[in-house]
């Protein structure tokens, strides 16, 4: 089967694509609770690209959910989830879900993210009053020895029916199937870090770019030839 230009130009714009998404991990590789992304393309006659997993679409946006390290940094606020899951925010305009357990207080001694979100417990927003903090593995959370909740952290049955936004939050526009989680563990004073494999991203950004090269050249050389052809019939004529 023949390609004519705009077909390898649709090629080079589809790799363009891909190669945003590379550098948008790249440049999250050192944010906390960031979750790798790929698209994937399907080829024609349906045969799906040998680096895409199988049972894609034609288009694909895949979330990579595995889980990123833990790091230490000995801030009772830090809390980082082990296994699925993730912690439930309240919105002005709604619930997200989040893997970033970097938490703050706010005037009132509510748990907040940076942002200033509420973090929710089982029963609601969470208010720390002490000094002495410590999170169980449950997400129990005991401020100077008494209560002050347990942190609500969910899982979902399609997690890559969950949708992103700013600030490493994520919504759920009702796909994802939402369901209680039992199978985690919550770490206070961790962080979880970003599951990017940098030297993976750069190496498959090397190779796109040398794709999309190619296909540069490829254009270039089929347009030259177009030339040669009308130069040739122009003289004939």
């Amino acid at each position: 089967m023949g390609y004519d230009i705009s077909d390898i130009a649709i090629a080079g714009s589809r790799k363009l694509t891909q190669l945003d998404f590379l550098s948008n991990n790249l440049a999250n590789a050192s944010t906390t609770g960031f979750k790798s992304e790929h698209l994937y393309y399907a080829m024609k006659e349906k045969q799906a690209q040998e680096t895409s997993p199988s049972g894609l679409g034609p288009t694909s946006i895949v979330m990579d959910f595995a889980q990123g390290t833990l790091q230490h940094t000995g801030n009772p606020l830090d809390v980082a989830i082990e296994g699925e899951g993730f912690f439930t925010i309240d919105q002005k305009d709604g619930t997200t879900y989040t893997r970033n357990g970097g938490f703050v207080l706010n005037k009132d001694k509510e748990l907040v993210t940076k942002s200033g979100a509420k973090v929710l417990g089982e029963s609601g927003p969470i208010t720390i009053n002490g000094t002495q903090i410590n999170i169980d593995a449950d997400g129990t959370i005991r401020v100077d020895g008494n209560l002050a909740g347990k942190l609500k952290v969910v899982s979902f049955a399609n997690p890559g029916q969950l949708i992103r936004t700013a600030g490493g939050q994520y919504i759920d526009e009702g796909n994802a199937g939402l369901k209680k989680n039992d199978q985690y563990r919550v770490s206070g004073g961790y962080l979880e870090m970003s599951n990017v494999n940098a030297m993976k991203e750069m190496v498959e950004m090397i190779d796109g770019h040398r794709s999309f090269e190619t296909y540069q050249k490829i254009i270039q050389t089929m347009s030259d030839l177009d030339k040669i052809s009308i130069s040739k019939i122009g003289r004939l004529a």
